[in-house]
């Protein structure tokens, strides 16, 4: 089974957008599901990300859905939940099996998921996926942030492999912008996942990493 964890620099750079291209290429070789372990913001009128990313291809599976558009500590707090990684890991495991996973994580990937401040480096360590796919907007400050991400989990012992997916979310990079981010991935010797355009509906695979 491959396990793909797909977190991100920071808020807002596009997990669900890449976490669906992700599945809809798994689908190609068996039944896949997208896995929201924790949703903030399921009720202030959006889709919920997982049938977002799932698509007419992919299973989706929320395991713990939360109102409020806040940190998720907080926001469990408000709707008066008990959050812990614990309780996530346990809900994970109760799921059914698939011959392909794609989890998408709430946030950032050092956004805390336990009062005691475990976050989503603890649980990539517990669930050993295949690969960790960091979603990195593709703009100017997107070496600093790649780096930033990559070298906290290489600082929490992640033996999983780590790859750079570049997203312009927002808007189109300049061509100097492009080239100068790709060009910094490789000299920090980090792998680049994929890449998707602003508007852009085909994606780039990295063939070394989805061939």
């Amino acid at each position: 089974m491959a396990v793909i964890f797909v977190t991100g620099s920071d808020t807002a750079v596009g997990k669900t957008h890449v976490a669906g291209l992700l599945a809809r290429r798994l689908a190609k070789s068996g039944r896949v599901q997208v896995i929201k372990p924790v949703e903030s913001g399921a009720g202030v009128g959006r889709p919920a990300d997982a049938p977002r990313a799932a698509g007419s291809w992919a299973e989706p599976h929320t395991l713990i859905s939360l109102p409020e558009p806040l940190a998720p500590l907080a926001a469990a707090e408000r709707a008066g939940k008990k959050l812990s990684l614990p309780r996530l890991l346990d809900a994970y495991r109760k799921l059914p099996a698939a011959k392909h996973r794609v989890i998408e994580g709430a946030g950032g990937v050092a956004v805390p998921l336990d009062p005691a401040g475990l976050d989503w480096a603890d649980f990539i360590k517990a669930v050993k996926p295949s690969l960790v796919v960091v979603v990195v907007e593709d703009r100017l400050g997107a070496i600093n942030q790649a780096r930033l991400v990559v070298n906290y989990l290489k600082s929490k012992k992640i033996k999983t492999p780590v790859a750079v997916w570049l997203n312009a979310a927002h808007a189109h990079p300049s061509r100097e912008v492009l080239g100068a981010n790709r060009a910094g991935l490789l000299s920090s010797k980090i792998k680049l996942a994929g890449e998707s355009g602003y508007k852009k509906q085909k994606p780039i695979f990295s063939s070394a990493l989805f061939e």
